[in-house]
């Protein structure tokens, strides 16, 4: 490497670690922010108590809330190492009402949650640096780590969304770099993580099976099983493995309504109508059919289009952006969405918006309206809220910025039928690595 190249990378470098330190920083002035009572934080800590207690393999054991935790079990080892270290340096009993009210506690859960935000910086600048080299990789590294609505859902609310997103972009990279089996073992570890990525498994399939064949998506599908697996080793040692399978019905039983306070269709149908007050998904909205049953539809009719549109064998974002599209379109059709379920959105899209100025657009967006849909609803703000505009206000308000949610999908699936998939196509060559002269970093 030339001196004048390993200077320019050098400064990259430090600029990614002022990134990093910048994201650090501005975490823990929100993570020292009190938390209100009805916060998922004194869940987390429930959990984290559980966990701590009863080890990992108990996570399930009791009744949800306080003694039975409804993320799969990947999340529970993050929630033990803050009890770890809770039990080692305030409360060795971990009494719990002291635990409730302790704002050490609370910093060490939001941390499972920073640290894989931190680590995502990391890893999006590099392998974003190797397609576009490091200036554009630093772009989106600051783009995603600093962006304001990632910061309120992991390091304010402590929302774990980061684990399955990382998770789920190393799959997805692997995938573009006809890496099949590490990519599945990385889709195994983020199905163990958090539920929202179970939504994007039959995309995962569909791209697998049609770029790497039957058998070696079968043996991908080994691969994720074995990692699964093997999180959930402690279950089986100790017996609590049928605790485990009870998973899925915890979770569906965990507010079952049309929207748990997501800007989606489903809020614009019912007005606004939010927690706790929120439409039930059981109801019957057309005929015989209820909210969860065309919520089903759609989102069958939403992945068959989305699929459809999908070229498997392209590596130079694609993957990111269908991705990225399925995921935004199934929190806007799905029931019992929250307010913070299409964060996984963000870094698949900051993937891929490199090379498409209307992804950079849509990014902003997004960010924008997640940023409002988690502010509206945060407990803390509401008195802030009483005091700068009257709750109709804000009911329209709401509806606007679902409104403007559902829009953008609308454009956006509009971009994907066949003529705006050639435009698409033009726009990616002309910033493509290989058009710009960037060398061998061009994906195959």
């Amino acid at each position: 490497m030339s001196r004048g190249r390993s200077s320019v990378v050098s400064r990259h470098v430090l600029a990614l670690g002022m990134v990093v330190a910048a994201a650090a920083l501005a975490s823990l002035a929100l993570m020292l922010l009190p938390s209100h009572a009805a916060a998922d934080v004194t869940h987390y800590k429930y959990w984290t108590r559980q966990v701590t207690l009863a080890g990992v393999a108990g996570a399930y054991s009791g009744t949800y809330p306080e003694t039975a935790a409804i993320y799969p079990p990947l999340t529970m080892y993050g929630y033990s190492m803050a009890g770890w270290l809770y039990t080692t340096l305030v409360d060795p009993e971990f009494d719990r009402d002291r635990a409730l009210g302790s704002r050490t506690l609370t910093v060490l859960v939001k941390l499972v949650a920073v640290v894989p935000h931190l680590l995502g910086i990391l890893v999006i600048f590099g392998l974003l640096a190797r397609r576009y080299g490091p200036a554009v990789a630093l772009a989106a590294a600051a783009a995603y780590g600093l962006n304001p609505a990632a910061l309120f859902d992991l390091a304010y609310w402590g929302q774990p969304d980061s684990v399955h997103a990382l998770l789920l972009l190393v799959a997805i990279w692997a995938f573009e770099e006809w890496r099949p089996q590490f990519g599945w073992a990385f889709v195994g570890l983020a199905a163990a993580t958090k539920p929202q990525a179970w939504a994007l498994l039959p995309f995962l399939v569909y791209v697998s099976m049609r770029r790497f064949g039957f058998g070696r998506t079968a043996i991908g599908g080994v691969s994720a099983g074995a990692a699964a697996l093997f999180v959930c080793l402690p279950y089986l040692v100790a017996g609590t493995f049928g605790e485990l399978l009870s998973l899925p019905r915890l979770i569906a039983e965990t507010m079952p309504v049309a929207t748990a306070n997501a800007h989606n269709v489903w809020w614009l149908v019912t007005g606004g109508s939010g927690w706790p007050d929120s439409v039930p998904d059981a109801e019957r909205l057309i005929g015989p059919l209820t909210y969860r049953h065309l919520a089903l539809i759609l989102t069958a009719v939403l992945f068959g289009y989305g699929m459809w549109r999908t070229d498997p064998r392209r590596g130079d974002g694609q993957l990111f952006e269908k991705a990225a599209y399925l995921a935004f379109g199934w929190f806007l059709v799905t029931t019992r969405a929250h307010e913070n379920h299409y964060y996984v959105v963000l870094p698949l899209l900051v993937m891929a918006a490199p090379s498409c100025r209307f992804l950079r657009a849509a990014f902003v967006v997004i960010s924008a309206t997640l940023l409002f849909n988690m502010a509206v609803h945060d407990f803390t703000l509401g008195p802030a809220r009483g005091a700068l505009a009257g709750s109709a206000t804000w009911t329209r308000l709401t509806l606007l910025n679902a409104g403007v949610n559902v829009l953008l999908f609308l454009v956006w699936s509009a971009r994907l039928w066949p003529a705006g998939q050639q435009r698409q196509g033009r726009q990616r060559a002309r910033h493509s690595p290989a058009h710009e002269m960037h060398g061998a970093g061009a994906a195959p």
